[in-house]
């Protein structure tokens, strides 16, 4: 066919008739001509071949004007009429779905193009069509909803195993929670009978230790000496094994508290030594000790739990040991930059552990071998216990031993370097020669028990202290009524009125309300010792009373010297100082709250330094109220309350004040807990001024009279600041004058504060801080 190059409307149309005369034979899509005929029907004028295969007619049928009723009947028919009146009655194209037959009886889905065709009078003349089989989107679909309902089904069927699910862990987790509250009540009881039996045996190791202390003081012959050396010996031996069950017990029941406080390791090795020495000569035995020269001399961590362990592992191996000798040796490590790792190794050339016994060594009530506690005795707590120390410390504890070789036990812990150089003096060293001269002082003692008294007084005999004895509370309130005293020793179980409702009683009356009172008491859990404190006592000593521990608890209270007396602090704080600053120190460590030695530790011995931050701490808390904290920020007071209360030796308001941050940062705030702190720092601040004030000039006292002036304070920050941004170790120079400009003032803290950022090398936390500063001195 040749196309012309010009539109012509003849070929157009008929070259678009013959295209869709080709569609018509091969589309896959039924198209269909309807002829209108009258009395409202319809015939097939014709359709094409893919029609009549659905059609069930023949494919190369000729159809002219067929009609429906007869070939399918009336039902379907008048289906089908139905839709081709619609269609005329849009008078417009219409889309619709059908369903229809097949010639072979199957369902087919349709998409039906319909287009009505009428004649230049409107009058309609055919209904032309194309429908799409569109049957196997139908399938798909019920598939889907067929599917969709099945997922519905098992939707329900799984919400209901997971509600069933939810009510069998409920149902478990409360039968997990009544078995835990079960246990704990189970723990608690533990807890509590081994309290109470270590209360009731302390007493009569208290009377056995105590008198046999007493009976070596007399004339005794040889065998009697023997014989008293031997009960002591079983005394103490008995007071450490109830101490060990007590351990054991309190670190069962989660309330073995860890502190963290300057120590010497030395000091604590030598401790070790020194317990042992003794055993380790009648044996022959070598007993050394290898400290390494780069162990830092003071750390920070809890010198008697690890003096516990360390002495635990020495006692053992002198025990296990009947030939050679015991070898200490301790070095540390760094710690990836977070302190040391404090490291001990107690070797010993004894009897040595099997392989297959070391594994069951750390078990509570377990030794090497059950033979052994027949020959060497022991309950074997004493290696579980160093275990769970070392534990709850953070460290580890292992052993490396051969049967007839020998073994090493070793230890390490993670600790921190103490800023403080100066060397604390063990008093267990020393025990026994520093007796004070304690002639000019009343004491009542307080104690129902004939024994105890005994023992007391027979201690108290060589201080030449004037002692009355009560047998109960009501009869020391009488005796006090009647007498002044310096000093109450109170025990706490007693018939007729306890030790604590006395107690409460002195503390309400208006002329005696405010003398030491100590407790004496075989319980030594920390819930008796807060009864203690919270009942208005000063101070708690554990029964059986240690006589050094007795003496030092004297002296403390009554400010008494002696050539060992703490309070004097010649040695550690106060030399080649004027002898009025021994005497302000010696009268403040009547506070006690306070802990001067150590805070005057901290600050590497500067007494003045110390001095001037009390000072500070009274001018600046001196009115300290509810109101003050909660009109300001209180995060921001309460977090500097607590540094500077560290500063001077408060440790236990810091602690305090720490507890009161960590509630203010999970939205817990307390306000009892406010106020205790307010009544706290009120109550301080009262009894520094009761000492500050009759030594105000010496305190306020430097090169010539000076006076504080704000604005050169500011000017000097100033120059400073420029420093600290650019982190220059030249302001450290300024230190000292800073220091004297705001001696006896309320920012000597402030600048304190500063420094120790400064020389922890936080420079821009300290400019930020010194920029702080100048705008609260300039007032703007």
């Amino acid at each position: 066919m040749n196309l012309s190059h010009a539109f012509n409307r003849e070929e157009h149309d008929q070259t678009v008739i013959d295209c869709f005369l080709q569609m018509w034979r091969y589309s896959a899509d039924l198209m269909f001509i309807m002829a209108v005929e009258e009395d409202d029907e319809f015939s097939l004028y014709d359709n094409n071949p893919a029609s009549k295969t659905v059609m069930g007619l023949e494919e190369g049928a000729e159809i002219h004007r067929l009609n429906l009723r007869m070939q399918f009947g009336d039902e379907m028919a008048e289906q089908v009429y139905a839709t081709y009146r619609q269609v005329l009655q849009a008078k417009t194209p219409i889309s619709i779905e059908q369903t229809g037959v097949r010639g072979d009886g199957s369902r087919i889905y349709f998409d039906t193009l319909f287009v009505p065709i009428f004649d230049e009078l409107g009058k309609p003349i055919f209904v032309c069509g194309v429908s799409r089989d569109i049957t196997k989107i139908k399938d798909a679909e019920s598939v889907a909803l067929k599917a969709n309902e099945k997922l519905l089904e098992y939707s329900v069927a799984l919400e209901t195993i997971n509600q069933d699910l939810d009510r069998k862990v409920q149902e478990r987790t409360k039968e997990l929670e009544s078995a835990k509250r079960t246990v704990e009540e189970s723990l608690e009881a533990k807890s509590s009978f081994v309290a109470r039996m270590s209360h009731e045996i302390r007493t009569p190791i208290n009377a056995v230790i105590g008198l046999s202390h007493l009976s070596l003081k007399t004339s005794l012959n040889d065998e009697q000496q023997d014989c008293m050396n031997k009960i002591l010996a079983s005394g103490e031996v008995l007071l450490s094994l109830v101490n060990d069950v007590l351990d054991f017990s309190k670190i069962e029941a989660g309330k073995m508290s860890i502190e963290t406080v300057p120590f010497s390791p030395r000091l604590i090795v030598q401790h070790a030594i020194n317990m042992n020495t003794t055993k380790a000569q009648e044996k022959k035995l070598a007993l050394t000790v290898d400290i390494s020269a780069s162990l830092p001399p003071m750390l920070l961590g809890d010198p008697l739990r690890i003096q516990q362990v360390l002495v635990n592992l020495v006692t053992n191996a002198v025990k296990f040991t009947e030939r050679g000798g015991v070898c200490v040796r301790v070095y540390s490590d760094t710690n990836n930059g977070q302190g040391v790792l404090l490291r001990c190794d107690v070797i010993d050339t004894g009897i040595g552990i099997s392989k297959t016994n070391i594994k069951q060594l750390f078990q509570s009530f377990q030794q090497a071998d059950d033979s052994i506690t027949r020959v060497f005795g022991g309950t074997g707590l004493g290696l579980t216990i160093s275990r769970q120390l070392c534990d709850i410390m953070g460290g580890d504890i292992w052993v490396n031993s051969e049967i007839g070789h020998g073994s090493t036990f070793s230890f390490t812990l993670p600790l921190n370097v103490s800023s403080s150089l100066s060397l604390s003096i063990d008093p267990t060293l020393n025990e026994e020669n520093n007796i004070p001269d304690l002639s000019q002082y009343n004491l009542l003692l307080a104690e129902d028990n004939l024994i105890n008294q005994k023992v007391i007084l027979g201690y108290l005999d060589d201080t030449s202290i004037n002692v009355d004895v009560a047998g109960n509370g009501e009869d020391a309130i009488n005796k006090l009524d009647s007498k002044n005293y310096d000093i109450v020793l109170m025990d706490i179980q007693m018939p007729i009125m306890d030790g604590l409702t006395a107690t409460r009683h002195i503390r309400s009356s208006s002329v005696y309300g405010n003398i030491p009172i100590i407790a004496m008491t075989a319980h030594v859990s920390e819930d008796a010792k807060k009864q203690s404190a919270q009942a208005g006592m000063n101070a708690h000593l554990d029964k059986p009373i240690k006589k050094i521990d007795l003496y030092k608890t004297l002296q403390k209270h009554l400010h008494a010297e002696t050539q060992d007396n703490p309070l004097k602090m010649n040695d550690l704080f106060v030399s080649n100082q004027d002898s009025s600053y021994v005497e302000v120190l010696s009268k403040m460590s009547s506070i006690d709250t306070l802990d001067i030695k150590g805070a005057i530790n901290n600050l590497g011995g500067k007494t003045s330094l110390y001095l001037d931050l009390v000072t500070a701490f009274y001018n600046k808390y001196k009115v300290f109220t509810i109101d003050r904290c909660l009109e300001s920020n209180i995060v921001d007071i309460i977090h500097s309350l607590k540094s500077n209360s560290a500063y001077i030796g408060a440790f236990d308001l810091s602690l305090h004040c720490s507890e009161l941050e960590r509630n203010i940062q999970n939205n817990m705030i307390s306000s009892k807990l406010l106020e205790r702190l307010v009544q706290t720092v009120n109550k301080l601040a009262y009894e520094l001024e009761k000492v500050l004030i009759p030594y105000n000039s010496l305190i306020n006292s430097d090169e010539g009279d000076r006076t504080f002036c704000a604005d050169e304070l500011a000017s000097k920050l100033e120059v400073i600041v420029p420093l600290l941004k650019k982190s220059d170790f030249f302001v450290e120079n300024h230190f000292s004058l800073l220091r004297k400009m705001v001696r006896g003032t309320k920012y000597a803290l402030d600048i304190e504060h500063l420094i120790f950022d400064i020389k922890d090398v936080e420079f821009e936390v300290a400019a930020v801080k010194a920029s702080q500063l100048i705008f609260e001195l300039q007032g703007n």
